[in-house]
């Protein structure tokens, strides 16, 4: 009988030292994270929503927008403790080239979120469908998804949604993928609240390992910051010295480049130099003669209003009905047009290059580029000039490297900041004026 019973006890406390191993020293599976639940997509992306409110809250205000009083960080927080959504996390983003795009969101409260859908089916008529014991909530009109779980919200709009939701559905801890891994870890743009990773496979043909774009801006406008860096060298760098023109403000369009392309000419086989020879192949341009004769410098400006004298001939009658030819001239308001470029002793053979393609022609008093107006040509030392007004735009000292192009009224501006051997720093300023006024927003 003694036996009997120190056996039990011996199982017994067997069962209960096992049990007490594994609920304390063996680790349990844990919930796959936020960031083990992220689809891969062309471009990727992290937004911290109330600190860039803040960041954004002088350009709303000084352009006077109807829904700057909904975007404040204290309404947005208020809204967040509402629906239960933790905006104080950053909310991540996934966008493909079709369109295709969606946001994983962090939630406090998931128990909250009802409210927030049923505010949303005011407004919306909203479709409830189950998959895999998943439920989400289709938005007809507007082809969007919502899903939410336990400690997240998916928000998608596009065409490929079932295989997004299956990937964050069934994610595991740990599972996050690698092309996120490597976004998260980049020490550019650390303290950016708004960044974006490019994972385009676009991008791969001029081997480019990373690419990543961050948000600024001030009360007039938007600015993105961009990083680029290239698995091999860039075989150029910023030009010490140039000769440009000055910009004028009345230009539509104005390209003004200064680079030291020595060594990239000695690399025809490098990813950016085929690919730029692939696109001007397609509108005939002879990219390697241009190499060839090219010593870096390159400004063309494009806008404004030039009057031109055109020399034509009239046929008139004299009194006796007899036809005369006469020589007269008249004023045209032409479009302002010029180009500046440094070439060295194989400029000539580029010259004549254009002329036999039909990019460049004689035309009577002048020459002209496809379909420019009437330009004069002259020549100082290493430069080429071809302008529409009648005297030469003054040349002077640059080594800036930007481009201001005018698109449906608005002047985008991109400056290259900085070159080293694998790395590109630019900015792109983009004024929100003018495309608040065309969309009727302001």
């Amino acid at each position: 009988m003694y036996r009997k019973f120190l056996t039990l006890v011996l199982i017994a406390g067997s069962l209960g030292l096992i049990l007490f191993v594994k609920t304390y020293f063996i680790e349990q599976p844990k919930s796959a994270r936020i960031i083990d639940r992220l689809p891969v997509a062309d471009f990727l992306g992290k937004v911290n929503i109330l600190e860039l409110a803040k960041e954004t809250s002088s350009l709303l205000q000084y352009n006077k927008l109807s829904m700057r009083d909904f975007t404040t960080y204290e309404f947005l927080l208020g809204q967040g403790k509402q629906y239960g959504i933790n905006l104080d996390t950053d909310c991540y983003l996934f966008l493909n080239e079709n369109g295709n795009w969606g946001a994983l969101i962090s939630l406090s409260d998931s128990s909250k979120i009802n409210l927030g859908i049923q505010r949303l089916a005011k407004y919306s008529e909203l479709e409830d469908t189950t998959v895999g014991g998943a439920t989400y909530y289709h938005m007809t009109q507007e082809n969007s998804y919502l899903h939410y779980g336990k400690d997240y919200a998916l928000i998608y709009q596009g065409s490929n949604f079932l295989k997004v939701l299956n990937r964050v559905v069934s994610a595991e801890y740990g599972a996050m993928r690698p092309v996120w891994k490597r976004f998260l870890r980049q020490k550019q743009f650390k303290k950016e609240h708004l960044v974006l990773f490019a994972n385009w496979p676009k991008l791969r043909q001029f081997d480019i390992e990373t690419a990543m774009f961050a948000h600024d801006s001030d009360s007039t406008g938007l600015q993105l910051k961009s990083y680029i860096k290239k698995r091999t060298p860039l075989y150029f760098s910023i030009k010490k010295d140039g000769l440009g023109y000055k910009n004028n403000l009345k230009a539509d369009r104005f390209i003004d480049i200064h680079l030291d392309v020595e060594q990239f000419k000695r690399h025809p086989k490098d990813s950016v130099y085929v690919q730029l020879n692939k696109l001007s192949r397609k509108i005939g341009f002879p990219f390697e003669r241009f190499m060839n004769a090219w010593s870096g410098d390159l400004v063309y400006q494009e806008g404004g209003k030039q009057v031109q004298r055109e020399r034509y001939i009239e046929t008139v009658l004299d009194e006796d009905f007899n036809e005369t030819e006469v020589e007269r001239v008249r004023l045209d308001t032409v479009l302002g047009f010029s180009v500046l470029t440094s070439l060295n002793e194989k400029g000539p053979l580029l010259i004549a290059k254009l002329f036999q393609k039909g990019l460049l022609r004689k035309d009577t008093d002048g020459f002209r580029f496809l379909f420019s107006p009437r330009l004069h040509f002259t020549k100082s030392g290493p430069y080429y000039q071809y302008f529409s007004s009648d005297i030469s735009p003054r040349m002077l000292k640059s080594k800036q490297n930007q481009v201001i192009w005018k698109y449906k009224g608005t002047r985008y501006f991109f400056k290259l900041e900085k070159l080293t051997r694998h790395e590109i720093y630019g900015t792109l300023q983009i004024p929100v004026k003018s495309i608040l006024r065309r969309n009727k927003i302001v």
